[in-house]
C-alpha cells in the first residue's frame, strides 16, 4: 500500500467518524412525560426546559393558551399539550415543567409533567405507531425505550398545531367581542 492510499484510507475513517456522529447529534431527542404517556421530540425542535415560571394570563385567551412568559425579553406563548393531543385537561400547575419548542423561528412553550432525559434514539430501534394507539398527525414514530413506550411526536407538526390553535382561539374571542349582543 502506498503513502497516499494510507492517507486517502485514514481521512475516510475521520469522515466516516465524522458522519456517524453528526448522524448521532441528529438523532437526540428530549423525553417527556404528560398523562402518563411517555413523548420525544428531536433536539432540533425542544430547545429548553423552564420550571417554576410565572405565567402571565392573557385575557379572553382561549382555554388552550395558558399565558404567555418571558424568555429573556420575548413574549413565549404558553400552550397545553393536553389540547394539542386530545388529552384530558388538567390546569397548569407548580410542578408543572414547560418545554420550549422552536420550528420556523415560531418560539412556543408547552406544558409537560415532567423532563426525563436527552438521550439519542437509535433510528433503529424505531416503529411505526402500534395500531392499539389512535392515529394523530403529530404522531412520528414509536420506540420501545429503556422500559418505557415513547410515542416520538413531530416537532414541526406540533409547534405548527399550537400556532394554528392558539390562533383560531384567539380569532373566536376577537369575534365574539366585536358580535354585537342579544340581549
Amino acid at each position: 500500500m502506498s503513502v497516499s492510499e494510507t492517507k486517502t484510507e485514514g481521512a475516510l475513517d475521520v469522515d466516516a467518524q465524522l458522519s456517524a456522529r453528526l448522524a448521532q447529534l441528529g438523532q437526540e431527542h428530549c423525553i417527556f412525560s404528560r398523562h402518563g404517556q411517555v413523548y420525544a421530540l428531536s433536539v432540533s425542535t425542544a430547545r429548553e426546559v423552564l420550571m417554576s415560571e410565572r405565567v402571565t394570563p392573557v385575557p379572553r385567551a382561549p382555554a388552550t393558551l395558558v399565558g404567555v412568559l418571558n424568555l429573556r425579553g420575548e413574549v413565549l406563548p404558553l400552550v397545553y399539550l393536553d389540547a394539542l393531543l386530545q388529552l384530558p385537561f388538567r390546569a397548569y400547575g407548580s410542578d408543572d415543567q414547560v418545554l420550549v419548542l422552536a420550528s420556523n423561528n415560531v418560539w412556543v412553550g408547552i406544558v409537560v409533567d415532567k423532563v426525563r432525559d436527552v438521550r439519542p434514539i437509535n433510528p433503529k430501534e424505531v416503529t411505526a405507531v402500534p395500531a392499539s394507539i389512535p392515529i394523530h398527525p403529530v404522531y412520528k414514530s414509536y420506540w420501545n425505550g429503556t422500559g418505557d413506550s415513547v410515542i416520538i411526536l413531530d416537532g414541526d407538526t406540533l409547534v405548527a398545531a399550537a400556532t394554528t390553535l392558539v390562533s383560531r382561539g384567539l380569532q373566536e374571542a376577537t369575534e365574539q367581542m366585536s358580535t354585537p349582543s342579544t340581549r
